[in-house]
């Protein structure tokens, strides 16, 4: 059975595993491939929602009259959705704007676990919010994935 899905492949309705969505820094690859570690460390117990698009193009005009980038909201959406767990991580030195979207979208449900680098510029706001809603909270990546393979 598959166990990774990448943007924009179809997600399915139903399966035997609990499912994680991989939100955070990708920063058109200026962040780390974190993303990686979590599909490689996790893909045994989990089903994987990874965003990182293999033949992402960074040309691609991002407005809703490009098919592509619409096709690619659109999934991350639908992702965002039907996982029972967000992993939420902010890189440091780095802006990512739509993660702080997602961010604010998924802070009151209940299935998001975040990772905020001290030295990512809007840290303080994060740790607010997080604090405020309760959201489980880890000083690193690898944190966190010990946390959901216990």
């Amino acid at each position: 059975m598959k166990r990774v899905y990448k943007a924009p492949e179809i997600i399915p309705l139903q399966n035997d595993f609990k499912t994680i969505f991989l939100a955070g820094s990708i920063e058109m690859d200026k962040a780390v491939n974190w993303q990686k570690k979590c599909e490689e460390l996790l893909q045994n117990d989990y089903i994987i929602f990874n965003p990182r698009r293999n033949e992402w193009d960074s040309s691609w005009s991002q407005t809703i009259e490009n098919n592509n980038f619409k096709e690619q909201v659109n999934w991350e959406l639908n992702a965002l959705e039907k996982a029972d767990i967000v992993i939420m991580y902010f890189a440091g030195d780095t802006m990512s704007p739509i993660s702080l979207l997602e961010f604010g979208l998924y802070a009151q449900s209940n299935k998001m676990k975040v990772v905020v680098e001290e030295n990512f510029w809007r840290k303080g706001n994060i740790d607010i919010v997080c604090e405020r809603y309760a959201i489980e909270q880890f000083k690193t990546l690898e944190e966190l994935i010990q946390n959901l393979l216990k």
